[in-house]
């Protein structure tokens, strides 16, 4: 079987797009190239493809119209748009027309390929969703009935398909009562009732089988003149093959909308949280800069750490959405999750919330040989906190909750709450002996926003939502298993024999202050370089703002800096990253950090590899920032 992707790409740059096409071709895929609408629209009606990646300005048209021509045969293909001076307002209007996703001119080529793959798998779930309704379509035109003939139940003729059905000999059932042998208890008297009131037509029920099986069945009777007597005829389908095929299909239909549920929720998050963040910047730091000047008896003190906590809240929502939508720029290393167990078990955000629940105990069954994780810290200490307050909500006043880890080797495919690939694992283990999950809600309660709890009350319905993104970003897997006795989270994470990265020693509060160094902040928003020299100010750095990168790269000609703090997104003009680059190359052994509202991981990523280690997220808090410069300052 043919496995070749088959891409048609549509660009009007020739140059563009044979660079685009040996990249692609040497990732296996098969490219065809077209630099107008029409020519893509003729090689579409004459070839198939899997997918189309499309300029939205083409010479004869906006690439989003090539869409409306896609015909029968090309009904499965998944379009992307690429967008070079296009505005918000176009790529909008692309993904109204039906494109799956928008890339933006340059094209990075791991955020292309990574599209590309997330692009087919979602065709495949299309695919596989329209199979489903077609195989359902064809089991409900044929005919595989069985017919029979009887008198107040006594078997008089069959045809051969009402034996197959059943899984008995013809000559086992002629002549007999077949109500009893056909027909569990409870439906023998429904259906006694009915042949006895002389009712016909439409019946649904539950037949029976020779060798015990329970199953579905139709029927549809009416009465006949047979050898001068009026008798019942029957038709009877098993119909436990369509209910099946109904099955599947809901819950591919329910795939299908969790994966549109998510797409939406990232275009969501992606377009409010660089602007939120920014915002809630000033609720979360100005506070902590009238807090270090504040004395500890004053009045007002506790009012500012209401609104300085209240500002994290909201901090927190915004990155847990990120989290679900986009993932996250968290870097990953080796840990010993037992370790993060009881760093986390021993916070005071979670001791806080356990002790409105004191009479629940809450035990640990931590193996001592427990192999390491390739993790992101805080990302597992959130998944682990989202479970634990799960648990004990469900337990109420008192119960028991078990935190328990292990090795585990897969020789075999596992299949739980979900396919669970062979290989060795860290399994996270947490029950509660609580009421339990309800059936119905047990394969919804990962969706976002999907939760039994009192909002407003118990959090935002993210919770595991949160736990699902991190643990599959993690390439791990879930099991879930609940009854009326409890619930029981497992969490697969692939394990790894390399030891634990030690923990960087911290700094204390007193060795936050600077000694007079400079720095640049580099930031489009005048309210964040507000922010920013107001606090570096208190901490002793002597600070200089800028508008953009254009700016910076000025400033840097003529002045010196000892550290440059550089926004990621900043328009119009150059971003940080390109800001940096060009910094570079007048000075390579400059010193950076990074702070941002919101930015894609590729970016974050080659800013790393430029060699800036340290990404701070905005809103970020005194010690956040304090460490940050200390380490930026002091290291390479």
């Amino acid at each position: 079987m043919d496995h070749t992707q088959y891409i048609l790409l549509v660009d009007d740059e020739i140059r563009f797009g044979e660079t685009l096409k040996q990249i692609l071709s040497f990732y296996g895929y098969q490219v065809t190239i077209a630099t107008c609408g029409r020519e893509a629209i003729d090689l579409l009606d004459k070839h198939v493809f899997d997918l189309a990646l499309l300029d939205i300005e083409l010479p004869d048209m906006y690439g989003y119209d090539v869409i409306d021509s896609i015909k029968e045969n090309n009904r499965f293909l998944v379009p992307i748009m690429l967008t070079g001076n296009g505005s918000m307002e176009t790529a909008i209007q692309a993904l109204r027309k039906g494109a799956y996703d928008y890339l933006k001119k340059p094209i990075d080529s791991d955020l292309l390929l990574k599209t590309i793959e997330k692009a087919i798998k979602h065709k495949q779930l299309k695919k596989a969703l329209s199979s489903s309704e077609e195989r359902f379509q064809i089991l409900a035109e044929a005919s595989w009935e069985g017919i029979i003939i009887h008198d107040q139940g006594v078997l008089l003729e069959a045809n051969q398909q009402f034996y197959d059905i059943f899984g008995y000999q013809k000559e086992e059932l002629v002549g007999t009562n077949i109500l009893e042998k056909l027909f569990i208890p409870q439906m023998l008297i429904d259906v006694s009732a009915r042949i006895k009131n002389g009712e016909v037509g439409f019946h649904e029920t539950t037949g029976l089988k020779k060798d015990g099986t329970i199953f579905p069945i139709e029927s549809n009777s009416s009465y006949i003149e047979y050898h001068d007597k009026k008798v019942r005829v029957c038709a009877i389908r098993d119909t436990s093959t369509r209910i099946k095929a109904e099955q599947e299909k809901i819950k591919l239909l329910e795939k299908l909308a969790m994966a549109n549920k998510i797409e939406t929720l990232g275009l969501m998050a992606g377009s409010i949280a660089h602007d939120l963040n920014n915002i809630l910047s000033g609720i979360v730091t100005f506070p902590e800069i009238i807090l270090m000047q504040m004395d500890k008896s004053d009045k007002h003190r506790e009012s500012i750490e209401f609104i300085r906590d209240a500002g994290k809240r909201a901090a927190a929502v915004v990155s847990d959405l990120l989290t679900i939508a986009r993932g996250t720029t968290a870097t990953k290393k080796i840990c010993s999750l037992n370790a993060l167990i009881k760093n986390h078990l021993a916070s005071i955000e979670q001791q806080a919330i356990t002790s409105q629940f004191k009479e629940v105990i809450i035990e640990t069954q931590l193996a001592d040989d427990l192999l390491n994780v390739n993790c992101s810290e805080i990302h597992i200490c959130k998944a682990v906190m989202n479970l634990l307050n799960n648990a004990l909500e469900a337990v109420g006043k008192d119960g028991t909750i078990i935190i328990s880890t292990s090795n585990r080797l897969l020789d075999a495919p596992l299949n739980a709450y979900e396919h669970i690939n062979a290989g060795e694992y860290v399994v996270l283990t947490i029950s509660d002996n609580g009421a339990g999950i309800p059936e119905h809600a047990l394969n919804k309660v990962f969706e976002p926003f999907y939760s039994k709890k009192e909002m407003g009350r118990s959090g935002t319905g993210l919770g595991l939502a949160i736990v699902w993104s991190t643990v599959h970003d993690h390439n791990g897997y879930i099991n879930v298993q609940s009854n009326e006795k409890g619930t029981t989270f497992e969490l697969y994470f692939p394990a790894t024999k390399k030891q634990a990265t030690e923990r960087p020693i911290g700094i204390s509060m007193n060795a936050y202050k600077g000694h007079g160094e400079t720095i640049l902040v580099v930031d489009d928003q005048k309210s964040q370089r507000v922010i920013a020299c107001n606090l570096l100010d208190k901490l002793n750095y002597q600070t200089y703002a800028v508008t953009c990168g254009e700016e910076a790269i000025v400033y840097l000609s003529q002045n010196k800096a000892d550290l440059v703090i550089l926004d990621m997104i900043m328009e119009p003009g150059m971003n940080g990253r390109e800001t940096f680059e060009q910094i570079l190359k007048t000075n390579p052994t400059q010193k950076a950090i990074t702070i941002s509202g919101f930015s894609e991981d590729e970016e974050v990523n080659k800013i790393r590899e430029l060699g800036i280690v340290q990404f701070i997220k905005k809103p970020y808090t005194v010690e956040q920032i304090g460490i940050a410069i200390k380490h930026a300052l002091h290291t390479g």
